[in-house]
């Protein structure tokens, strides 16, 4: 059994169709990644997995199974016990999805306490020892610093320390490094690669940048206004596939010395 399959899924908001037909499959300790262009479907589809659609978004038609379970049919109450254990979901700005007024250990420590029964003061040191372990020295200190007293690439620590705190089976990203310089990104890249292979977490990744797709994916998946317009094997997609749309994808990438680095 896959650890998620996704099957024929619409995803709607309100009467607009914004997904369509989408199918895709994941296995234990496997790398996703999804590309296409912006507003193709590719946020909105990890989000459909996460429960987090937001406003009147909807799965209108398909399923959603992860390890066995039907997600579409999750109460609030399953929910909260599935995210953060099971699943969880790294943003774009980790930062920003932060409260800029609280300290970043006061909502971390929160985030722990609402998922275990345990001491703000056993809360607080799990949360250093998290950070620590993600490579961001003296986690006590950033525990008490503001998200914006961060840079960018020490805010997507943090939003993978947190992700991580419970060695999920399962971890979503949505674009993690598209907001940071080419040096963090290649970091933060690498970390992830470290998960898979410390923890044999499963990772969906979206993103506009094919180089991190090509490295990071067992599989690739292009979408294209709302439709999986193609999906295989990394070396497929990128040395075999024939659709014309992955074909432009691939001949947008820039190339050095005549040669495409992806």
């Amino acid at each position: 059994m896959s650890l998620l399959e996704i099957k024929n899924v619409d995803i709607s908001y309100g009467k607009n169709l914004t997904v369509k037909n989408c199918s895709l499959n994941l296995e234990k300790g496997e790398i996703c990644s999804i590309v296409g262009e912006s507003g193709s479907g590719k946020t909105t589809v990890i989000r459909a997995v996460m429960g987090l659609l937001p406003g009147a978004g909807r799965v209108s038609a398909g399923d959603i199974t992860y390890d066995g379970i039907d997600l579409l049919k999750l109460t609030h109450k399953e929910w909260r016990k599935l995210r953060g254990h099971d699943v969880s979901m790294i943003f774009q700005d980790s930062g920003a999805m932060m409260n800029q007024t609280r300290l970043i250990g006061d909502s971390y420590v929160e985030y722990i306490m609402t998922h275990e029964d345990i001491s703000r003061k056993d809360a607080w040191a799990k949360g250093v020892e998290m950070i620590e372990r993600m490579r961001l020295p003296d986690g006590d200190r950033v525990m008490r610093s503001y998200p914006f007293q961060l840079s960018g690439g020490q805010r997507q620590r943090v939003g993978i320390a947190m992700g991580m705190t419970y060695q999920p089976k399962l971890l979503l990203a949505d674009e993690p490094t598209s907001a940071l310089d080419v040096t963090t990104q290649a970091q933060i890249v690498r970390q992830f690669m470290e998960l898979r292979d410390e923890y044999g977490t499963s990772i969906i990744i979206v993103t506009h940048n094919l180089g991190v797709a090509a490295y990071m994916g067992d599989k690739i998946v292009v979408m294209k206004r709302g439709e999986v317009v193609d999906q295989g094997e990394r070396e497929y997609i990128l040395h075999q596939s024939t659709n014309p749309y992955t074909k432009l994808l691939l001949d947008a990438v820039p190339t050095l010395g005549g040669k495409r680095y992806v």
